[in-house]
């Protein structure tokens, strides 16, 4: 099951296991403005406005009936449920199978499972940016190996 027995090392972990220091927003709820935490926030029921974390880290789980329109900048993100604007996981995703996210994706490490979608692009952010050489064209790879086989022998 996703977000189960997994442990972390890093400092936000510890914000995101204190359960004195979790948020649920019902799913009758509605919250319109930008949302700044810390700890664990649960979003069951509808969020208009961007949600982001203090400097005490946290994790934030989107629930199968919950609603984000906004743009979402937290470490560690579940998302089983919709969300609208740009999600930046600086830490880790996962996508549980109802999740729907309408924007782009940044993550460091993610967990997609069958069944949920992404209508954006997929960023990996990573230390270092790798510029890959183009792609050689199919037709001339055959001559290359040939060529290199000959010099070998």
């Amino acid at each position: 099951m996703l977000g189960r027995d997994k442990k972390s090392a890093s400092s936000g972990a510890s914000a995101s296991q204190d359960y004195r220091n979790h948020t649920l927003i019902a799913p009758s709820a509605k919250v319109t403005g930008d949302i700044e935490f810390t700890g664990g926030l649960h979003v069951q029921g509808a969020v208009e406005g961007n949600i982001s974390v203090g400097k005490d880290g946290g994790r934030l789980v989107i629930g199968e009936t919950g609603v984000v329109k906004g743009e979402i900048q937290v470490p560690q993100v579940v998302i089983n449920g919709h969300v609208e604007g740009d999600v930046h996981a600086t830490e880790n995703l996962e996508l549980a199978e109802k999740a729907s996210v309408e924007g782009n994706v940044y993550y460091l490490m993610i967990e997609m499972v069958m069944g949920a979608r992404v209508n954006g692009k997929l960023v990996r952010l990573d230390d270092e940016r790798r510029n890959l050489p183009a792609p050689e064209k199919t037709a001339d790879k055959p001559a290359a190996a040939k060529e290199a086989a000959a010099d070998n022998s």
